[in-house]
């Protein structure tokens, strides 16, 4: 079964932010501070879809009611991430495990900035990550620096999805359907990346 795609024609603002298990055990004595890392990290995501009405709105509440709440995922196209220019097509060159940070690419035209977005797998294994440093193919060969570290293995070939980054998302909790005068729906979503 396909993972449905929410319409992205309807986002009026999102928040993204990437949360890392990360914990402070701070001495009430003298104020030093010990960090424990746990190494997970994923996205989250809290947005406003645009006020609608009629058929739209009866559409975008069906879709967030057969999400059954928790129980549902969705993509989510991420409209702010900027579709990079000329990229190229590129793809792993070397096998990284799980909890890398980096993979070593070939296939690109121009690089990439850091900040900008690429998405690993498809549909139920979509996984978005974040550049931490500037792409400068050497060739058309390149390493990324990335977060968070990866969820699994990739294999050689596994191209790179730059059109369109998506993350798999699944609602932290349901969505009311805010109705106002003259039907005016207005929907706030709050989801977590699905792991």
């Amino acid at each position: 079964m396909a993972i449905p795609v929410l319409p992205l024609t309807l986002v009026s603002s999102l928040e993204r932010r990437l949360i890392t298990s990360v914990a402070e055990a701070r001495s009430p004595f003298t104020g030093t501070s010990q960090i424990q890392d746990w190494g997970a990290s994923w996205w989250e995501y809290q947005f406003e879809m645009a006020v609608t009405q009629g058929a739209k709105a009866r559409r975008l509440s069906a879709f967030f009611t057969a999400l059954g709440g928790l129980r549902g995922r969705f993509l989510f196209p991420d409209p702010s991430i900027e579709v990079p220019v000329a990229a190229g097509n590129p793809y792993v060159t070397e096998v990284q495990a799980a909890g890398a940070s980096t993979l070593r690419t070939a296939g690109w035209g121009l690089g990439l900035r850091a900040g900008d977005f690429f998405q690993l797998g498809s549909d139920a294994t979509t996984r978005l990550y974040q550049l931490i440093a500037d792409v400068t193919p050497v060739g058309s060969e390149a390493t990324l620096a990335f977060v968070p570290p990866l969820r699994a293995s990739v294999p050689v070939g596994t191209l790179l999805g730059l059109d369109t980054p998506s993350v798999l998302l699944r609602l932290t909790v349901p969505v009311p359907s805010v109705i106002g005068r003259a039907d005016q729906h207005r929907f706030t979503i709050s989801a977590r990346e699905a792991l």
